[in-house]
């Protein structure tokens, strides 16, 4: 909604949410969550409002950090700080925000993605101050096999769908997938990319199943 709002205003619409000050870092204390390029937008543009302070909290370090490190670079020359090994727990405050309250982190075993998963550092918890917080998180995929009746739909630890990696197909024959529903969250480049590969993919086994349809006739 905040980097929304601040695409709309730049246009020019009407955007009360902007307007009341609710979408509009200019003057405040900012807390950014996450670690993407979402996060680095989120930031970048936070600063360019004209934010008090802005700093992004994220759970891992700066090695293990997903999005950009030129992005991150640009944004600390720019003035946001970067809080690293660090999970927020809640936020403080009645109808606004005041604070948040934040769980110091550290680096545990690698995780199925093959970095290291943060766990609770028993230092302690802390608190930052904030009038606005913009949580710029990841998404979780949806039940796929229980939502489309289809068990036998092969889908991973985190609901994203299996697919073959040279076909896209997935364990349902003549059933393809691409993007982030495969990825997880990612990128719209490669959402785009995925999708001219397995549209290639898909118009091969039309073509393999056509034929083999003329040949059984």
């Amino acid at each position: 909604d905040f980097l929304v709002a601040s695409n709309r205003k730049g246009f020019g619409d009407a955007v009360p949410a902007f307007d009341d000050g609710s979408l509009n870092a200019e003057g405040k204390d900012v807390v950014v969550i996450g670690g993407g390029d979402t996060a680095m937008d989120c930031v970048r543009t936070a600063i360019r409002q004209g934010a008090k302070s802005v700093k992004c909290l994220y759970r891992r370090d700066r090695a293990n950090m997903p999005g950009s490190q030129r992005e991150v670079a640009n944004a600390e020359e720019e003035g946001v700080e970067f809080v690293w090994l660090s999970g927020p727990q809640s936020f403080d405050g009645g109808d606004v925000v005041s604070s948040v309250k934040v769980r110091k982190m550290r680096l545990g075993a690698p995780d199925a993605s093959g970095r290291r998963a943060p766990e609770p550092d028993p230092a302690g918890d802390y608190s930052v101050d904030a009038d606005l917080v913009i949580k710029a998180l990841g998404f979780d995929a949806e039940d796929l096999p229980t939502l489309f009746a289809t068990p036998e739909l092969g889908v991973s630890r985190w609901g994203t769908v299996l697919v073959d990696g040279k076909t896209l197909m997935t364990s349902l024959d003549g059933v393809f997938a691409a993007g982030d529903i495969v990825r997880g969250a990612s990128l719209v480049v490669w959402a785009i990319r995925d999708g001219r590969d397995v549209a290639a993919t898909m118009h091969k086994w039309l073509k393999i199943k056509a034929a083999n349809a003329k040949v059984a006739a």
